[in-house]
């Protein structure tokens, strides 16, 4: 339900001009929106109720007398994680509940609320969190905001009107321009979720007076490379804030910049590539390089960066800068020895078909370290199916389980039918192998040859299945109340350690699931297979290839924590995929809030996750 400019802009100036009454209402209130701490041990009906708050996300199945029982509870720390239940379950029927929550006197429920209703993309709530944009406490603003965006096209006119659509001075006269910077700027950063997104009202905010709302602006328009806002994206080339120049050296693509900027766009990039952050460098090499091979001296920097992940970003789209020059190959293999870079130069040669280190990799498959031999089984694979075959049998019986298993997978790609039977014995081979991933493997692959003819069966994730209700109260015991200590992990990697702290109480789960891998010594030894420059960092798959896990599935745990540089994430492929794997973020990724679980932080070694290239070692994660 959408609601038109007129009733919009009414709705937003009356709600303005009672906007001190509604902050002043919450003057004894929670206000900062965070959880209080508190001496008083719950009762064992309070760890009771916790409990199956808890069970009741973990399985999925809504418990509307719970809920309502818990919504009077006279706790509003329960009632505010009961209001985010709701969102997250999508509970229709308590959507009512969740809008009237939106005014109550706790802003810790009053925000709960708000950001519910963008996890649930309630388009009911329009009106409700458009009020609150307008008069409520700056926490609850925000995640109206937030939620208002989440909800996308029927409540684009609130948030035009918002940001002052049709004002000749929308800084000066918008209702955005009376909240403070948080607020404007979860106003500005709401448009990126809007197809097609307002450009022409977020570009004004590149102008504020405050860095967060000027990164927000920024980062709406980088992200969504939009030609509208480039000229005045250009504008902010030099600011002070490095998430700011990030947004503007994403955006200067060929493609975004057009012909009449192209001039000013380049002389930008040129200085960006020498920038003293090197995620402005990483985002700069990787739009330079769309310039084609007019852009090779730009790139060549980039290549002999200090910084890994740049040489690594500007490595990544080398063949339509090199094109089929062999001697410029060759010269930026001869000069960078790191595995991350090489392997993107061996993508880039076979997509060109052009076999310049095929001796050089020939000698990897001898290699000591495994991923060296990885890296050459991955070479050799060609494109037919007795070729893809052949080069993968010498590796099937490789030393190393993350090696076999990768040979055994390519054969198992688009192979032709009349190689069935090799592909067997390989199959039956690996279903014998010594080790537990390989033979589920080759188990897997008998099992597709021999019932290709039928269907797969369905088989119910086992995590619909609650667990006793006594696990969930000693979780509940152990992080649930406010102010319990909450755990720490250490990534011990071969560039250093990372130290974290685990959200145990907005994420309990997850981090008992990650706490217990960890304990079970299943992250270590092994590697991050997965690193985007100024992106994220991922690990957790003892494959090494992106598709393994530990056996079990986990359900998300929404929460307002924001993927913010160092926020620890659980990686999924698709909703409640959740496992082992896991993701840190070199910067601000505001786009993933709400569709995936923030469960963790970074609070030291972050030049550590920093130097982290796709296939260093993860040695071992230790809890304290």
């Amino acid at each position: 339900m959408g609601v038109d400019r007129a009733t919009a802009r009414r709705m937003v100036a009356m709600i303005m001009i009672g906007g001190s009454i509604a902050g002043a209402g919450c003057a004894s209130a929670n206000i900062g929106g965070r959880p209080r701490d508190s001496a008083t041990r719950p009762s064992a009906l309070d760890v009771r109720h916790d409990a199956r708050l808890m069970a009741m996300l973990d399985v999925r199945r809504a418990d509307t007398l719970l809920v309502d029982t818990l919504l009077a509870d006279a706790d509003p720390d329960r009632r505010a994680r009961t209001a985010l239940a709701i969102g997250q379950l999508r509970m229709r029927a308590r959507f009512p509940q969740l809008r009237r929550l939106l005014t109550d006197g706790d802003t810790l429920i009053a925000a709960n609320a708000a950001y519910a209703l963008g996890v649930a993309k309630d388009t009911q709530a329009v009106v409700s969190l458009a009020r609150a944009i307008g008069g409520a406490p700056d926490a609850v603003a925000r995640e109206a905001a937030w939620a208002l965006g989440e909800i996308g096209e029927p409540a684009r006119t609130v948030l035009s009107v918002a940001l002052g659509d049709g004002l000749d001075a929308p800084r000066r006269a918008s209702s955005a321009s009376l909240r403070n910077a948080p607020v404007r700027a979860a106003l500005v950063l709401a448009t990126v979720k809007l197809r097609p997104a307002p450009i022409a009202l977020v570009a004004p905010w590149l102008a504020d007076t405050s860095a967060e709302v000027v990164r927000s602006a920024a980062y709406v328009i980088g992200r969504l490379r939009a030609p509208a806002g480039v000229r005045a994206l250009l504008a902010m080339r030099a600011h002070a804030d490095d998430e700011v120049r990030q947004s503007v050296a994403r955006a200067l693509t060929r493609s975004t910049v057009g012909d009449s900027l192209a001039v000013p766009a380049r002389e930008a990039l040129n200085a960006f590539m020498r920038d003293v952050d090197w995620r402005v460098r990483a985002n700069a090499a990787g739009s330079v390089s769309t310039y084609g091979a007019s852009a090779l001296d730009d790139v060549q920097i980039g290549l002999a960066d200090s910084v890994a992940n740049v040489r690594v970003a500007a490595a990544d789209s080398l063949s339509v800068v090199f094109g089929r020059d062999s001697l410029r190959w060759r010269r930026a293999w001869e000069r960078d020895t790191l595995l991350a870079v090489r392997r993107l130069m061996l993508a880039h040669v076979r997509r060109l078909a052009l076999p310049i280190f095929d001796a050089e990799v020939a000698t990897w498959q001898q290699h000591a370290d495994w991923r060296y031999r990885l890296a050459a089984l991955e070479h050799r694979a060609r494109a037919s199916d007795i070729d893809r075959v052949s080069s993968a049998e010498s590796f099937i019986a490789d030393a190393d389980a993350r090696v076999r298993t990768a040979a055994l997978q390519r054969v198992a790609t688009n192979i032709d039918g009349r190689l069935a039977p090799r592909v067997r014995v390989l199959a039956q081979r690996a279903s014998v192998d010594r080790d537990s991933i390989v033979r589920a493997v080759g188990q897997r692959l008998l099992t597709a040859r021999d019932t290709a003819a039928r269907p797969p069966r369905r088989l119910a994730p086992d995590s619909l299945v609650a667990r006793p209700l006594a696990v969930y109260e000693q979780l509940v015991r152990q992080w649930g109340a406010a102010g319990s200590r909450q755990p720490v992990a250490i990534i011990e990697t071969d560039h250093g350690v990372v130290m974290l702290q685990l959200y145990g109480r907005e994420a309990p789960l997850v981090v008992e699931a990650f706490i217990r891998l960890a304990k079970d010594g299943f992250y270590r030894n092994t590697v991050f297979h997965r690193v985007v420059p100024n992106f994220v960092v991922q690990d957790g798959d003892p494959r090494g290839d992106g598709s393994g896990g530990p056996g079990f599935s986990l359900r998300e745990s929404f929460s307002r924590k924001r993927h913010e540089r160092g926020c620890l994430g659980l990686a999924t492929s698709g909703p409640d995929t959740g496992g082992s794997q896991y993701y840190l973020c070199h910067s601000s990724q505001p786009h993933l809030d709400g569709a995936y679980t923030v469960f963790g932080r970074v609070l030291s070694g972050f030049e550590v996750m920093d130097r982290i290239v796709q296939g260093d070692r993860m040695v071992r994660i230790r809890i304290q």
